[in-house]
């Protein structure tokens, strides 16, 4: 995994292509107990003319010693920060479940603001659907987990795995709970929402709210799978990708 030629913002902020020769930066934001290293993968699998970047948030692989992050606008401010000296392209954000959250209120608070935004897997701006998992006790905590497919491989006998785990999961569904958009919010860019059939926390009148947060056009793909189809279909995501940045999110938008 490269680190992004600039002081400072490597901390937060992971090039994962090593060109730099593309002409358009998808920027990642990872889901609630993610990390950089969820898209990797994707790397290999991009057309040449996209550079890969992903968020790093504090608490997890080089960042393991730091506390996972509780106030969201302090992280959106140092995401803004590492965001600032890639400006000189344009830039489409991913997010994935609690990274949608993040990309939006980042897109929102921008300078200069990206030309599109991609949220998977997210549910309604306009409420915290998290706050409920939040008061769940241990057991069942992991076991709504596990039937959304947020564990992976980690089971109930692996104890160390789990006790990194889950106080890591519960401070991003903090984080998540305090990103609530009013309703009066109004997204200026494209926007594309990708989301699994067999998702357990994404449903209808989510979809519908993101259409209304978007006034206008919504560009919407669905997946087989649970919460976490971004792993389970790769190549369809990554088909799914190509479509919108080859068209809808391939050039900043016209002025309304």
């Amino acid at each position: 995994m490269h680190t992004i030629p600039f002081r400072g913002a490597e901390r937060c902020l992971k090039a994962l292509t090593p060109t730099r020769q593309g002409k358009l930066r998808l920027i990642c934001f990872p889901h609630a107990g993610g990390s950089a290293g969820t898209f990797r993968a994707w790397s290999g699998l991009l057309h040449p003319d996209i550079e890969l970047f992903a968020m790093q948030y504090p608490g997890r692989e080089e960042r393991a010693n730091e506390a996972p992050a509780c106030q969201h606008r302090r992280l959106v401010a140092e995401l803004q920060q590492a965001l600032a000296p890639l400006q000189d392209k344009p830039c489409v954000f991913f997010g994935h479940s609690l990274g949608g959250r993040l990309a939006l209120a980042t897109a929102l608070s921008a300078r200069l603001p990206p030309i599109g935004l991609i949220v998977s897997a997210c549910s309604t701006p306009y409420a915290a659907k998290h706050g409920r998992l939040l008061r769940l006790t241990r057991s069942a905590l992991i076991e709504t987990l596990h039937e959304s497919g947020q564990t992976g491989e980690i089971t109930d006998e692996s104890a160390d795995l789990l006790d990194a785990y889950l106080p890591l999961i519960r401070a991003d569904l903090l984080l998540a709970s305090q990103l609530i958009f009013p309703r009066e919010t109004h997204l200026p860019i494209p926007l594309a929402v990708f989301y699994g059939e067999d998702d357990l926390w994404v449903d209808r009148q989510d979809l519908a709210d993101w259409r209304l947060l978007a006034g206008g056009e919504v560009h919407e793909q669905r997946f087989p799978g649970r919460h976490l189809f971004l792993n389970e279909q790769r190549n369809a995501v990554i088909g799914a990708l190509h479509t919108l940045l080859a068209g809808p999110l391939s050039a900043p938008p016209t002025p309304r």
